[in-house]
């Protein structure tokens, strides 16, 4: 899928195997008012070849990695193409706004969770486990009622809300036979509703997500609803000092108030862009800031080649 005008650089977008098509749509509409040539690929179609150490990425023949810029956009359910496509970009010399130690670790809710705490970026508790004998231990520490995430879980899938031993032994009964890693949080209670902040560089848009009714979780893959609001200072805070902790130029992170308090609930490495209530306004934030930061980098490289012939 090619978009080519006579302006700017180039972008190529890489998308998950199952991508939600409006949100390619709009990332194409708005990049084809910037940039002189767009391609959007899925990950399954890219061919990787290593030769000499060396990694590159070719779609029908074209060298993907001689593009000005590359969003990668890949599910946790493509990890190991995600992983082995995002080691090339990196070994190269094109801008790209995510990067693979993000992916790795965003796509391990635990391990998120961990690498914030440590940060002293406020959270919710947080365990993490194989074997379900370590279920008991866990549900212990974090006590009743709590979220069950499976470590492959995105979009509001492989989330549980655990009331009582008995449901969460027979949660466990199901899972352990796809020996899943598991990680427990803490329910936050809220109000039927959490906030959503897009981390656009320093740049942040915050999003009320409101719950469907009958769901405890403020999904809008799942029904729920969204708007614009303006977000508290310590929400801007945690999400850039979480966007920088991971070397995110593009990311969302989510927010639950509990005790007074908003904390980080989940950082997005892939985001959707909610176009069913924001339109393209996400989009054409995103297209426009990979535009200036290529935009920069050339210039950077320009005075720098200049400097070298005086």
């Amino acid at each position: 899928m090619t978009q080519e005008s006579s302006k700017g650089p180039s972008l190529l977008i890489i998308g998950s195997k199952a991508y939600k098509q409006s949100t390619v749509n709009a990332m194409l509409q708005e990049s084809k008012e910037l940039f002189s040539s767009v391609l959007f690929v899925s990950v399954d179609k890219i061919q990787i070849q290593t030769s000499e150490g060396k990694a590159a990425l070719f779609y029908k023949g074209k060298n993907l990695l001689a593009f000005d810029a590359i969003y990668p956009r890949i599910s946790s359910k493509d990890f190991l193409l995600g992983e082995a496509v995002l080691k090339a970009i990196e070994s190269s010399d094109v801008y790209c706004p995510v990067n693979l130690k993000a992916y790795q670790v965003s796509n391990h809710k635990f391990f998120t969770s961990q690498l914030l705490s440590n940060a002293n970026i406020p959270g919710v508790t947080s365990t993490l486990f194989l074997s379900p004998k370590y279920a008991e231990i866990a549900a212990e520490q974090t006590g009743y009622p709590f979220v069950m995430k499976l470590i492959s879980g995105f979009a509001g899938k492989g989330v549980v809300l655990v009331s009582t031993k008995e449901q969460m032994e027979s949660i466990l009964e199901t899972v352990h036979l796809f020996e899943e890693f598991i990680s427990t949080q803490k329910f936050v209670k809220g109000k039927g509703f959490d906030v959503r902040c897009y981390v656009i560089g320093s740049y942040i848009i915050a999003v009320k997500r409101t719950t469907k009714k009958g769901d405890w979780r403020a999904n809008i893959s799942r029904g729920g609803t969204a708007k614009l609001i303006n977000p508290a200072p310590e929400m801007i805070d945690s999400a850039k000092k979480a966007a920088k902790l991971l070397g995110l130029d593009l990311c969302s992170v989510d927010f639950m108030k509990h005790k007074k308090e908003w904390v980080v609930i989940e950082v997005n490495f892939m985001p959707g862009p909610f176009t069913k209530y924001l339109g393209s306004m996400i989009a054409q934030q995103w297209m426009r800031f990979i535009l200036n930061k290529v935009k920069a980098k050339q210039k950077k490289e320009l005075e720098q080649k200049n400097n070298l012939l005086q």
